[in-house]
This record gives C-alpha cells, structure tokens and sequence, in this order.
C-alpha cells in the first residue's frame, strides 16, 4: 500500500469520530466498543495468517524465526481481551490494572516483533553475503534499486 493511501486511511480514522465525540450522550463508549470489534478481528485476522504462513514456511529458515511473530501476534489479541475483561467485567479487575495489564502485553509484543525482524534481517544479510557475484548480479537485474543497498548489508552481515 502506497504511503498517500496509509496517511489517508489514517486521517480519515482521526477525523470520522471527532462529530460523534463533539454529539456526546453515550456515543463515545460505543466508538470505543466499534474499535475494540474491530481491533480483536484485526488481532484474529492477523494471528490466522501468521499460523498459515508458519505452516507454509514449515522447513524453511523462516520457520524457525515466525514462532516470534506469532507470539507477538498473540501478546496483542490478549491486549485487547484484557480491556475487554475490563470493561465487562469490571469486579474482577479496576481500570488501571486493565491498562498496566494491557501495557505489558503490548511491550512483550513489540520486543517478540523485534526480535522476529532482528532474525530474519540477520538471516537475510547471511544469505545475501553468500551469493556469487553472478547471483549477485541476478538480483541486481531484478530490482537495481533495492539490490545495491541489500547486496551490501549483506557482505557486512
């Protein structure tokens, strides 16, 4: 998806509630409760190509790095079950525990995709720097743009 699309998307995110908060009468909790819908269906969407793609992968090099992928897949869905356990369950829980709860889940999410991208951009560099200069000059044809920048991250990798 291009960059002007992203940045459009996400305006039209910020602005399209901005009536409704400005109407009040209840209407805020029932955008909170909209996005949290879709939030835990993005979650879900996500976690299920993640388990196809692992199977897809299965015996590849990626394979082993996806594992990371899918448990920050999961940290996140569970972010949001957390504040759905707080919202409908408010005896169990207060708020602010909701929140750190939440919080924690989506710190071990972010440091599980970042070492997900860490493993496979170090497995990326090794195979790059092991090309031939042929293969090398095979990749450099199919995208010059791209190749002269990977091609040389990978023989510093």
């Amino acid at each position: 998806m291009r960059a002007s699309k992203i940045a459009f998307l996400a305006a039209v995110g910020c602005v399209v509630p901005t009536p409704a908060y400005a109407a009040g009468a209840g209407v805020e909790q029932t955008i909170s409760i909209g996005a949290g819908v879709l939030a835990l269906i993005a979650a879900a969407a996500l976690l299920v190509e993640m388990m196809s793609l692992r199977k897809l992968a299965s015996g590849a090099a990626i394979a082993d790095n996806i594992t990371y992928a899918v448990l920050g897949t999961m940290c996140l869905a569970a972010s949001m079950l957390v504040g759905w356990v707080a919202r409908f369950l408010p005896a169990g829980m207060t708020a602010d525990q909701a929140r750190l709860g939440s919080d924690l889940l989506v710190l071990a999410s972010l440091v599980l995709f970042g070492i997900y991208f860490f493993r496979v951009r170090q497995a990326m560099s090794r195979f790059l720097g092991r090309l031939s200069l042929e293969e090398q000059d095979l990749v450099g044809a199919l995208d010059p743009d791209v190749s002269d920048d990977a091609l040389q991250e990978g023989e510093r990798g």
